[in-house]
């Protein structure tokens, strides 16, 4: 009974006109169907999200006692969940009357792909989604235990964290930022691809989730129909990039560091 009542108290915030505890306030507009079809399961309910986005990182970078040291917090310089426009990013980067600040802030430059965290009624729900997940390219997918609630994470690797300098002083030159941007819709649009072969799969495969019980979904015959991605041209980026670094829609009292 616990399960159901978190559930439906998510999905009421979900219809709520307030905004939810990201920066953004709402939902990613790519991944409303891919949300939807899992929140109607009865055995999952999101708890973030984010269709993956590109973004300019402003990371305060404390003045003492260790110079080196990053202040907490940061704000987005630039952000979008579609592809960049090279122009823009330059335009922010370059811009043809600088503004003088008194504080120093680092700059980086990145592509996350998408995530999404679900609770699951129990182990064997896990076990089916997570499976799925990875046959269809989302191979960082896990299982937590938190607190006697068994939550997933539904990612890939295909992110990428390049640092540009600061607000002093920015290291790269023009040419390489647009190298930069073109990468990174790249990686945006390989993401694009393996998130609606995620959502294909998972709607024909819905009952087969939704009534498993002990039985696991047959990771290898789940997305055998389907042309694998060639990750090679993509690269792995940076790994380490945490959960809650990527998440933007946040149901509970989860937020954007």
């Amino acid at each position: 009974m616990e399960f159901e009542k978190r559930k439906a108290a998510t999905l009421a915030s979900l219809v709520s006109t307030e905004s939810d505890k990201s920066p953004k306030g709402f939902l990613d507009a790519p991944i409303v169907p891919l949300l939807n079809a899992l929140n109607q399961n009865p055995s999952y309910f999101t708890t973030s999200s984010c269709s993956g986005r590109i973004s300019i990182l402003s990371q305060p970078i404390s003045e003492a006692p260790n110079p080196k040291k990053k202040a907490r917090g940061g704000t987005w310089l630039f952000v979008s969940h579609d592809p960049a426009d090279p122009d823009s990013v330059l335009s922010l980067l370059f811009p043809s009357e600088p503004t003088p600040s008194p504080f120093v802030s680092e700059l980086v430059f990145r592509f996350e792909p998408l995530i999404i965290a679900l609770e699951c009624r129990d182990l064997s729900a896990a076990h089916s989604l997570v499976s799925l997940a990875i046959s269809c390219g989302f191979r960082e997918s896990g299982i937590t235990n938190a607190k006697k609630r068994v939550i997933i994470a539904i990612r890939c690797s295909i992110r990428m964290e390049v640092p540009l300098g600061d607000t002093r002083t920015v290291m790269v030159t023009p040419e390489y930022v647009r190298y930069l941007v073109r990468v990174a819709n790249d990686k945006m649009e390989a993401n694009r691809k393996r998130t609606q072969r995620f959502f294909q799969v998972l709607q024909s495969t819905d009952s087969l989730i939704a009534d498993s019980g002990d039985r696991l979904l047959p990771t290898n015959e789940a997305c055998s129909h389907l042309e694998p991605e060639d990750e090679s041209q993509l690269g792995n980026g940076n790994a380490e990039t945490s959960e809650e670094g990527i998440a933007c829609f946040f149901h509970f009292s989860q937020r954007f560091s």
